[in-house]
């Protein structure tokens, strides 16, 4: 499963992918934008990697430029109320600073919002780090009630003060990245007998605006408003 806008790739885990993942969770410039900042060991990413392979989390995989350069969730999905949590990971490099972060997240808010159809989206953010704090609220995040003394502090955004906040800032990106407006999503033919990606693509169908769907080597490409 991959979705693709502005130049950008998130492709669902795999469990062959979670080594990369391990080394980039363990590198100090991401370690230090965590509460849990303990070593991370093949084992214990193993295990994690068990916890999360089902259908209240997604786990992508970020390409920017066929270069593999981070992870991107939509986690702790509450089906039932249509609330989920959102998280991103970086480690420095030279997309580390720039606007593909910001980038990266409207792509994971816009899978919630307008794929999915989810109420609300969650974000956990240190008190200390500034930088991230002022990125979403660029795009709608207000801190929740009772977390001005909290180290971990808890984020909410919803579908409406997204669009107010971030609207200005997806033209721009449109303008940067010279792609089309619309998300497209991919089934990849490997897909086809995993459950779990089909019950998203079900959900997905019902819920996003769809304007065509094809058909392709590949698996099933469909092109979103």
């Amino acid at each position: 499963m991959k979705l693709s806008k502005y130049g950008i790739d998130l492709i669902l885990l795999k469990e062959e992918e979670i080594e990369l993942v391990r080394q980039w969770r363990n590198h100090p410039s991401v370690v230090s934008n965590y509460e849990y900042r303990e070593y991370i060991t093949p084992e214990m990413q193993r295990e994690w990697f068990k916890t999360i392979n089902n259908i209240h989390n997604l786990y992508f995989i970020v390409e920017y430029k066929g270069e593999k350069m981070g992870v991107v969730n939509a986690k702790n999905i509450d089906w039932e109320n249509q609330t989920f949590e959102s998280g991103i990971f970086i480690p420095e490099g030279k997309y580390s600073n720039t606007f593909i972060p910001a980038m990266i997240s409207i792509m994971t808010m816009e899978l919630g919002f307008r794929l999915f159809g989810w109420f609300k989206g969650y974000a956990h953010v240190l008190k200390t780090n500034k930088p991230v704090q002022s990125m979403i609220r660029s795009v709608g995040y207000t801190l929740c009630d009772g977390q001005e003394d909290v180290e971990n502090q808890l984020y909410e955004v919803t579908f409406e003060k997204f669009l107010q906040k971030a609207e200005k800032l997806i033209r721009a990106m449109h303008t940067v990245t010279g792609g089309e407006e619309g998300m497209t999503v991919t089934i990849f033919r490997e897909d086809f007998q995993n459950e779990m990606i089909l019950k998203w693509e079900e959900i997905g169908k019902k819920n996003a605006d769809v304007i065509r769907v094809e058909e392709v080597e590949e698996g099933r490409i469909y092109y979103l408003k």
